[in-house]
């Protein structure tokens, strides 16, 4: 695995795949994921989605998600597993954890194995171990490196990589945000995505301009705005309200 795959597009196309008050984020063109701080924005994410979660109904927790084959609660589950990742990253113990099978197999693995927790055991899982993730990475520090399965890896761009992989799942299961707050989520995740695709040697020709993005394919540029841009880099179509949208992004992937 690299340091933190699970954003990586070639990779979605592959499988048809208590925080203190934050200061606000900065812009999308301000952004350079090499020495902007990600904490603020992935301790907003987690507070977000903690939220949502404790207040689910029971019957909510089975509700399909927008990531294909799972619950709610598989999502959770899937998070955890991630969490599993980053505490072994911690704790020098990579090489006892199962990948055989990749990628694929590690994440399916993590949910059925969660399959008979309940929601509240599952929730209580996942709350216990980010919470203690989240406290190492602050005892090490932003500007600090941590061991991963390809080697040291600056922990600043791992929580920028785990912020946006929150963000993916925090829209698979449509936790809500205010108008405000989601049009800033859209333009960090946007700036932050076209950085990782680069890391990922998958560069997107694209220029981000305010809340619109202007990508070139086959000598022809298309205009997007920030949600459909962001459902192409991380190959999330049915994320999409507005069906010729949700069209738009299936062509630009095939």
């Amino acid at each position: 695995m690299p340091p933190w795959q699970p954003l990586r597009r070639s990779k979605v196309l592959k499988i048809r795949r208590r925080q203190r008050q934050s200061p606000p984020t900065a812009s999308a063109s301000q952004l350079d994921p090499r020495s902007a701080n990600p904490f603020p924005v992935y301790d907003r994410e987690i507070s977000r989605l903690r939220a949502h979660l404790r207040s689910l109904k029971s019957a909510q927790w089975s509700v399909r998600s927008h990531c294909r084959g799972w619950s709610v609660k598989d999502i959770v589950a899937h998070l955890s597993t991630d969490e599993v990742y980053n505490q072994a990253c911690l704790d020098g113990t990579l090489r006892q954890l199962p990948f055989s099978g990749g990628l694929n197999g590690w994440n399916g693995r993590g949910v059925r194995i969660r399959r008979g927790m309940s929601p509240l055991e599952t929730l209580q899982e996942w709350d216990a171990r980010q919470e203690r993730v989240r406290r190492a990475w602050g005892a090490i520090g932003v500007s600090g490196r941590i061991p991963t399965s390809v080697g040291p890896y600056p922990l600043r761009l791992q929580v920028w990589h785990l912020a946006q992989e929150y963000a993916i799942h925090a829209d698979d299961i449509e936790v809500p945000m205010s108008a405000r707050d989601r049009q800033a989520q859209l333009r960090w995740r946007a700036a932050f995505g076209l950085f990782a695709a680069v890391e990922y040697g998958e560069p997107v020709d694209a220029q981000l301009d305010a809340n619109r993005v202007r990508v070139r394919r086959a000598g022809r540029d298309i205009d997007l705005d920030l949600e459909t841009f962001i459902a192409y880099l991380t190959n999330r179509p049915q994320q999409l309200k507005d069906a010729s949208q949700r069209a738009l992004v299936r062509r630009l992937v095939a």
